[in-house]
């Protein structure tokens, strides 16, 4: 896929995402509704970018784990939640609440549609953290309990700390499940590999549903 279809073709999930969010919180207050509207984040991509095949360091985390990655990015997986409202027989939503600081003195692209991805029983696929129907269930629990918490969505300016959550949507059942984050996405390789073990995920199901 060349550089401009694939910008194409996150501009329209991003979009997409942002109706989603609407659809969720429109029928609330002019507040909320100016809340939802956000403005689509597209990072930059250089001209010259990294093979993706090149061999990278990898640092391996689990839940509640703080990384440094090369003194310039701390990334924290605070915790898992697992909603309990979907429909579990045929898929399961995670939300993976993150904590990122940028320690360089440059600002740093973060987006969920580009910069993670999963790896499920050894299959990589970016598939399940750009999934609609895992964005609506996600937007609808964050109105829910009234948190601010976004998807990551923007750049992270140098010197400071973004907090943000990254949905996943999830087969029934698997043997091991990770979440890759790439800190210096299309400049380099490397990345967070965080184990998401089942047994560590906090639940969630909304009252009176």
């Amino acid at each position: 896929m060349t550089k401009k279809l694939r910008s194409a073709a996150l501009l329209l999930l991003a979009a997409a995402l942002c109706t989603s969010s609407m659809l969720c919180t429109g029928c609330a207050d002019k507040s909320s509704t100016e809340t939802s509207e956000r403005e689509i984040y597209t990072p930059e991509v250089p001209e010259s970018r990294v093979d993706e095949n090149t061999p990278g360091e990898e640092l391996n985390a689990v839940i509640g784990d703080t990384v440094n990655y090369s003194d310039k990015v701390d990334v924290t997986l605070n915790r898992v939640i697992e909603l309990d409202d979907v429909n579990k027989m045929e898929y399961r939503v995670l939300l993976a609440e993150i904590t990122i600081t940028n320690k360089s003195d440059k600002k740093i692209d973060c987006s969920t549609l580009t910069h993670f991805y999963t790896i499920i029983d050894g299959e990589e696929s970016p598939e399940p953290v750009r999934d609609v129907q895992a964005a609506v269930a996600a937007r609808k629990y964050y109105t829910a309990i009234k948190s601010p918490l976004e998807n990551f969505n923007q750049a992270i300016e140098a010197g400071t700390t973004l907090d943000g959550y990254v949905y996943i949507f999830a087969p029934t059942s698997w043997k091991e499940m990770k979440l890759v984050y790439t800190p210096y996405k299309y400049y380099n390789t490397d990345k967070v590999i965080f184990g998401l073990e089942e047994t560590k995920y906090e639940h969630h199901k909304t009252t009176g549903e």
